[in-house]
Formats: C-alpha cells, structure tokens, sequence
C-alpha cells in the first residue's frame, strides 16, 4: 500500500458531529495534500464515486471503508464522551 500523502499544513484536532463534518474533513485533507479524488481515492483503496460520496456527506458510507480512507489522509479518529476538550499546550 502507498504511503500516506505529505501535508505541509499543521492542522489542530476537529471536533465533527456528523457525516456532513467528516466529509468536510476529508476533503480539505485531499485538498491540502495536493490530491484530486482520484488519485486519493486509489491511495485509499476505494473508488472515486466512494470517495466523491464521503466528501459530500452521504449518510450510508461505510464506516470500515471511511476510516481507511481517512488514515490514508494523514488523519485519525478518537472516540472521547461529549463535552471533552483536549488539553491545550501551556
């Protein structure tokens, strides 16, 4: 498998509340790492109609298929209960 794509951008923690987030997300990570759908799409694993699904939010994406494509984006995914905030650098 390829290696994640390079960002030169530092992005801080997102906190996202729904599919339409995750696509969001998603897509500036692409969009950031200088990918068009296709060419992340087969870095990922999956189609580009996948892919172009996930960007806008489609509710029934796959999940097993979404975390794939997102470690592939350089992002990660962290389950914490509501209302928690991440430490913030002193």
């Amino acid at each position: 498998m390829a290696s994640r794509p390079k960002t030169s951008t530092t992005v801080s923690a997102t906190q996202a509340r729904s599919v339409t987030d995750v696509g969001k997300l998603a897509r500036d990570a692409r969009k950031r790492a200088d990918l068009d759908q296709e060419t992340a799409a087969a870095l990922s694993g999956v189609g580009p109609r996948f892919l172009g699904e996930l960007e806008r939010g489609k509710p029934s994406v796959q999940l097993g298929l979404v975390l794939q494509v997102l470690e592939r984006l350089g992002l990660d995914v962290w389950i914490a209960p509501r209302g928690w905030r991440p430490e913030q650098p002193k």
